[in-house]
């Protein structure tokens, strides 16, 4: 959405649609134009934008997540995932997972402060394998905790999908992700 589309809605919001219709002849020439053109754009992205807009998603130092007021509540490897793909819009090809090694190792770490190093290790290799189905379970895992929180509208921004072979990625536009 373009920030024209939110200023038209937040106007729309707080204003109402009728205040732009309240007296248009009183306008003199130049503002009746302006008037009508933004109008115009009003309507425009009123019928356009009728679903409603998505909460914003804030990561707080701690790595709590949070959208809107709510917090999402999930295991820490599950987190760790979301974080990753949070991370990464173009989306990430899942036989391509253990190129963020580094980056999901550092996460987990943080979510799992008490674990010892080598525990965080083995349960990070085993996420990246492969052969496994732990990468899947984790997906899942965060889908089913997105659709308990978000509206059905909304819950295709949020969620992790992709189609077989290409890459799994979140929808969500990343100027409404909050990283703290």
């Amino acid at each position: 959405m373009t920030n024209d589309a939110l200023l038209a809605l937040f106007f729309l919001s707080h204003q109402g649609f009728a205040a732009l219709e309240e007296n248009p002849e009183s306008y003199g020439t130049a503002e009746e134009s302006e008037a009508r053109d933004l109008l115009g754009f009003v309507r425009q992205a009123r019928d356009r934008y009728q679903a409603p807009a998505p909460g914003l998603v804030r990561i707080t130092r701690t790595l709590r997540v949070y959208i809107g007021p709510d917090e999402l509540k999930i295991r820490p490897m599950a987190k760790t995932v979301l974080l990753l793909f949070l991370r990464h819009p173009e989306g990430i090809l899942l036989k391509h997972i253990s190129d963020y090694r580094a980056e999901m190792t550092a996460d987990y770490r943080r979510c799992m402060r008490s674990l010892n190093p080598d525990d965080v290790d083995r349960r990070i290799q085993k996420l990246m394998d492969i052969f496994s189905n732990e990468l899947n379970v984790n997906i899942s895992r965060v889908n089913a905790a997105l659709s308990a929180l978000v509206s059905p509208e909304e819950e295709q921004l949020y969620r992790v999908s992709g189609r077989a072979g290409t890459p799994k990625a979140i929808r969500l536009d990343r100027t409404l992700v909050i990283w703290e």
